[in-house]
């Protein structure tokens, strides 16, 4: 062995002992480290769930996830809480990783936050926190509760779109540059009353219409199910969606005074509920905030994921930070009106809202 190769085993020699030397400061830093040990405060406004929920949530997701066999592994508590960390405070990896109540590395946030990602795009997580009505029942409740929180009759939620800002993607890139000229993901949502998210679409490119969205969602296909079984509800959506007998739209043309502006004021006031979702979903988790710097794919899923979030959130009644009250979603323009309906099926839409109209006389 010459001395150049004598050289290269001691460098690579000391590389290792270096990693080990970090990889046991990092997991002592971890153990020591314990944020269930900060004030309750201070802990809900680091990862916006409070302790109770983040050991349900991490419960939950746990059989889904890689499972630790190394003692240095990274404890799954910790994989959630540094998704959560990214999630709620809109950083970037390398500042979520730097945080000094989780000790990891910016290679180990970026796995953490895919890992928890993609454990909570599972069926089984995302079907039970995102989930639409499906038995006459849970249907019947919803309209209720609608009712009660805007006299607005036969509502089962509340229908529209909002942009997520995502880095250039290297395909197609053109479809994602929407109206106001970034590119972003538009998302689809349905909620109700509470601001709970029952539907969410979160894979269109930005230059995608909310009218397109619709029509090919399952939502859609759900409520057209419904409404050929019999059973009269409907959503409400702005006048960029069709009016259809299962999704009612504002009168644009009403004339003041009359009946019809009537019922497109308490159309508007009913359906500001999704606007303020928006508005508390964007606010408490803030990464929906700024640009992602993701492939649309993952950013789709990082959406998926805050919606559970936020639906965990409002589920257990955690007050909106002040800081969120105040801060709704930026104001849109004016949505494109749809226009190309189908003449039976418009017909159709004009006799329910008619119906809607002369209910809200009496």
């Amino acid at each position: 062995m010459n001395e150049i190769q004598a050289l290269r085993l001691i460098r690579e020699r000391r590389r290792r002992e270096l990693r080990q030397v970090n990889r046991t400061r990092l997991r002592r830093l971890r153990e020591l480290s314990d944020p269930y040990l900060m004030p309750d405060a201070a802990y809900q406004g680091l990862y916006r769930l409070n302790k109770a929920l983040t050991t349900e949530l991490v419960e939950e997701l746990e059989p889904h996830m890689h499972q630790a066999e190394r003692s240095t592994s990274i404890p799954t508590k910790l994989k959630v809480l540094c998704a959560l960390h990214f999630f709620g405070q809109g950083s970037y990896q390398k500042s979520a990783g730097s945080d000094c109540h989780l000790g990891l590395s910016q290679a180990a946030v970026s796995r953490a936050i895919e890992e928890v990602t993609e454990a909570m795009n599972s069926p089984q997580v995302l079907t039970r926190w995102v989930h639409f009505p499906q038995t006459r029942n849970e249907r019947r409740q919803a309209i209720q509760e609608n009712y009660q929180a805007t006299g607005f009759p036969g509502v089962l939620g509340f229908v529209d779109g909002t942009h997520v800002a995502i880095r250039a993607p290297s395909e197609r890139e053109n479809l994602y540059v929407n109206r106001k000229s970034y590119h972003s993901l538009n998302a689809q949502m349905v909620c109700d009353s509470r601001l709970r998210i029952l539907n969410c679409v979160a894979r269109y490119p930005g230059s995608t219409h909310d009218s397109f969205i619709w029509r090919n969602s399952e939502v859609c296909r759900e409520m057209r199910t419904v409404w050929e079984s019999g059973e009269r509800c409907w959503l409400l959506g702005d006048s960029g969606y069709p009016h259809q007998p299962w999704l009612q739209t504002p009168i644009l043309d009403a004339v003041e005074g009359s009946p019809e502006e009537n019922y497109t004021k308490l159309h508007v006031r009913a359906r500001s509920a999704v606007e303020r979702c928006f508005g508390v979903l964007k606010s408490r988790f803030r990464c929906l905030h700024q640009t992602l710097e993701y492939a649309p794919a993952k950013v789709g899923r990082i959406i998926n994921a805050c919606a559970i979030l936020h639906n965990m959130c409002m589920g257990h009644g955690l007050p909106i930070p002040e800081e969120e009250e105040d801060n709704g979603q930026m104001p849109n323009n004016p949505p494109e009106p749809f226009i190309a309906h189908p003449r039976a099926l418009l017909g159709e839409a004009r006799n329910v809202r008619e119906s809607i109209i002369l209910r809200l006389r009496r």
